[in-house]
């Protein structure tokens, strides 16, 4: 019974204990992968086999991995290369801000149109289509949104961008090791992918290439040349070899994990519906990863409910948009009202949620909901 709940996986999610347990060891030994002797080459391998474990989860080749910092730099580089001046990019309007905002620092010598979603919060491959039949030579849609957990057709995304000789840039930060992914089959001509996001540690992610493209790719900083030159610096070995550790745990529970998580979520469902029931689900249900739910609840401000439940850490809204005034522009695009998106809350589960938890969850909102309406719609 003590400590936080924890229901904001989608923010971060913690180490997994085994992937703690395979990162210790490289602490402690002073080992520079990059350095030609015993220790740098033992590192390397390390490395190296962590390249494999990532680009295994993803269906990639490892030669198409490149280790970053981070999703939003693996995001910034591919984008950077992919869109060079006079070139149309389609984007949909639910992108993460690595895609938004690196898009919109390349206006106007690059042209960024929109790809709208309905209140689904799903792309339609027709407005896709319509895009390159417009000149558009890149395309960016999220495999799985940060805030609703919409999964978007990348199959059919993919198969149209090879169709129009279009580039198909996917943020898989939030699918890799919750849905099964093949950028392959998906023809996805870049990606990029998050450690912390799958249990792993953070501060460090992965940039996928098409292995034709990587002659196209261009850094976004210069240093040592680590990395074919597109991440410069010294790797750190021990994130390297936790975010292959977490991969591979991923790929080997992701099954189980989505079956498990799928109840919890459906059984938070059932038990808010019961105390608040006229509680509207934000985006598509079906077309949902298992550990999301996104929810407006009626007559509240969200911000002011969760202030009030203590024990309780949930989010209104992406931690990569904390701080900003505006309301969600995710739940904005997807055209909700005003109050609706005022009152909602992201709740995302993880590896390590409990269905005690879900219970005493529900129990900590609805308690709050009725204490800030009155009891009213309870």
């Amino acid at each position: 019974m003590s400590g936080p709940i924890y229901l904001d996986a989608h923010a971060t999610t913690a180490v997994d204990p085994s992937v703690l347990d395979a990162m210790m060891p490289w602490f402690s030994v002073p080992a520079n992968s990059h350095s030609d002797h015993l220790l740098g080459r033992n590192a390397a391998t390390a490395v190296e086999r962590a390249r494999v474990q990532v680009a295994s989860l993803i269906g990639a080749d490892a030669d198409e991995v490149v280790f970053t910092p981070g999703a939003s730099l693996a995001a910034n580089i591919a984008l950077r290369s992919l869109a060079p001046p006079g070139s149309t990019v389609a984007r949909s309007t639910i992108e993460h801000p690595c895609v938004t905002e690196t898009l919109a620092n390349l206006e106007p010598e690059v042209s960024v149109v929109e790809l709208l979603v309905g209140a689904d919060g799903l792309v339609e491959p027709d407005d896709v289509a319509n895009a390159l039949d417009q000149g558009a030579s890149l395309v960016a849609v999220m495999a799985v949104n940060n805030e609703v957990g919409t999964i978007q057709p990348i199959d059919e995304i993919g198969r149209l961008c090879e169709y129009a000789g279009a580039h198909f840039f996917a943020d898989l930060a939030q699918a890799a090791g919750r849905i099964p992914i093949d950028v392959h089959r998906s023809r996805v001509a870049a990606g990029a992918v998050s450690s912390h996001k799958l249990y792993g540690p953070q501060g460090v992610g992965a940039l996928f290439c098409r292995r034709d493209l990587a002659p196209a790719m261009r850094p976004v900083a210069t240093g040592g040349g680590q990395e074919r030159g597109l991440s410069p610096g010294t790797l750190p070995t021990s994130l390297c070899v936790g975010f292959g550790a977490a991969c591979e745990i991923a790929e080997r529970a992701m099954a189980a994990d989505a079956n498990r998580i799928a109840r919890l979520r459906d059984r938070l469902l059932g038990l808010l519906r019961a105390g608040i029931p006229d509680l509207e689900i934000n985006g598509s249900l079906e077309r949902r990863v298992a550990n999301n739910l996104n929810v407006s609840l009626p007559g509240v401000d969200a911000d002011n409910l969760l202030a009030s439940t203590a024990g309780l850490v949930a989010s209104t809204g992406s931690a990569c948009s904390s701080g900003a005034i505006a309301p969600s522009p995710v739940l904005t695009a997807m055209g909700l009202a005003e109050d609706r998106i005022a009152g909602a809350i992201r709740f995302g589960l993880g590896r390590t949620t409990t269905a005690d938890e879900i219970d005493r969850a529900a129990a900590l909102v609805i308690r709050a909901h009725k204490a800030l309406t009155g009891g009213k719609g309870a």
